[in-house]
């Protein structure tokens, strides 16, 4: 359990769940509504009519809504949109964008265009969209993502550019023993398949609609859901998508009929873990669902989608393909300076320990790698006053090459093209942070996940964290 998550947080969280409710209530008297790695993510899925049983983690969804004071964690849930659309070279392409704004101008590019160009009007008050007689190639193209009548399922159900609002979630997956084995988390996903090569395929999120509700009111009742595994199962209804309830109390009261499969099946009580994590599972590592589940960076949709952009400007009159390139120049600009000052704080951190192994101050550093200080190399000197002298210290890199222990630093470093590592002149590591020194960086792309760049023809995975580009 999260040492900020104890039963006082959800108790008071459940509370001011409460007060918002009622007093939505009274106001307009609805309830209350919140506003890839070489190493791969793993994913544990939901099914349809098959209870899945996990222990949830991390502060519920909304907290921030009702405890001004709360500020989400990087391994807390998060919600976002997420949207599965066509690239204008007819490749799946998978788009994270950040939930709604308050405001319109405030929301993700993306989103914005999707909005115009699906604006409604009323005729008799039923909605009418206003561009799809208008503009129909614009429209298909934004409700659809992309997709057509042949691809199927796909055209039936796609969001388009809109996509679906899901939440990610941290959890221990009890269906088998890879979190034990691996001492870390799994991402809780809508559906989890494997291919005949057996590759794993994953639809990242939950859908919020449905769940968030059930997780509150389990919260209502049982309190912090740290402490108690959760059962799952997609019901398949429109309304109510979902069946959640307290796995562990149910094991408890010896009530396991409450957990029965659509297929008549019972669950595996022995899945089933009461009482509180044990402090092995408190100290499972978590995925940073903030790095790995970010919004796509704008440099991505200048490069897979420009087409979608290109059309609502000449269809509607709109900007939106030039303030992309603006956002991806300033989106590059931002990732040099970060850069620099990482090459700046990576010379400094060298030139420290290089002064620490040599026991000599900054100053003594200067002194000693100044030519003033130096001797003349074409002197020659008195066999009368010849003695034995020090070579002078100079200032040097810690950098030696690409060793053994700084190819072990990079996790996809297997997955590079012959031709990219021979292009690696060093790498380095500080404070954690690891890093690739290139022959030339004009033509790498940086990594959404850890930020490192890395030449884009060719490259297939992220050399530093292992990520699979999409």
């Amino acid at each position: 359990m999260s040492e900020q998550l104890n039963d006082e947080f959800f108790t008071e969280y459940a509370k001011k769940l409460k007060e918002q409710e009622e007093k939505n209530k009274s106001n307009n008297g609805s309830s209350y509504t919140p506003s890839k790695t070489y190493e791969d993510v793993a994913y544990t899925g939901t099914d349809k009519g098959q209870y899945r049983i996990v222990r949830l983690l991390g502060a519920p969804i909304g907290t921030e809504s009702v405890m001004s004071s709360f500020k989400r964690s990087p391994y807390d849930p998060h919600e976002m949109l997420i949207a599965d659309v066509k690239d204008d070279d007819g490749k799946r392409f998978t788009i994270r964008m950040p939930i709604p704004a308050e405001r319109e101008s405030d929301n993700y590019i993306l989103l914005r265009l999707y909005n115009k160009v699906m604006e409604k009007t009323y005729v008799n008050k039923k909605p009418i969209f206003v561009n799809e007689a208008k503009f129909p190639e614009l429209f298909k193209l934004v409700s659809k993502g992309g997709f057509k009548e042949s691809d199927g399922f796909a055209f039936t159900y796609s969001k388009g550019y809109k996509g679906d609002r899901v939440t990610i979630y941290n959890v221990i997956d009890r269906s088998d023993d890879w979190c034990a084995k691996n001492k870390h988390t799994k991402i809780l996903a809508r559906d989890v398949t494997i291919d005949d090569q057996n590759r794993v395929w994953a639809k990242e999120g939950i859908k919020s609609f449905g769940f968030i509700s059930k997780i509150r009111d389990l919260i209502g009742k049982y309190g912090n859901y740290e402490k108690y595994d959760v059962a799952i199962k997609k019901n398949g209804e429109k309304d109510n998508p979902f069946d959640v309830k307290n796995a562990s109390r149910l094991k408890e009261k010896e009530m396991m009929e409450e957990l029965i499969n659509n297929d008549g099946s019972q669950v595996n009580e022995n899945l089933i873990v009461e009482g509180n994590l044990t402090q092995e599972e408190m100290a499972y590592k978590k995925y940073d669902i903030e790095k790995l589940f970010g919004p796509t960076p704008y440099y991505k949709l200048l490069k897979r989608i420009p087409s979608v952009f290109k059309l609502c400007d000449a269809s509607l009159g709109t900007n939106y393909f030039e303030e992309l390139q603006g956002l991806a120049e300033r989106e590059k600009a931002e990732w040099e300076a970060k850069k620099a000052e990482t090459e700046a704080a990576q010379a400094e951190a060298e030139n420290a320990a290089i002064r620490e192994n040599l026991n000599m101050t900054e100053e003594e550093m200067d002194e000693a790698t100044s030519t003033d200080t130096m001797p003349d190399p074409m002197a020659t000197p008195s066999f009368d006053s010849m003695e034995t002298v020090e070579a002078p210290k100079t200032r040097r890199s810690a950098a030696t090459g690409l060793t053994a222990d700084k190819i072990a630093l990079l996790k996809g470093y297997d997955m590079l093209p012959a031709a990219s590592k021979a292009r690696i002149k060093d790498v380095t590591n500080i404070n954690g942070k690891v890093n690739i020194v290139w022959d030339t960086e004009a033509d790498c792309l940086a990594c959404d996940s850890c930020g490192a760049m890395s030449p884009e023809e060719g490259t297939t995975h992220c050399p530093v964290c292992g990520v699979k580009f999409e």
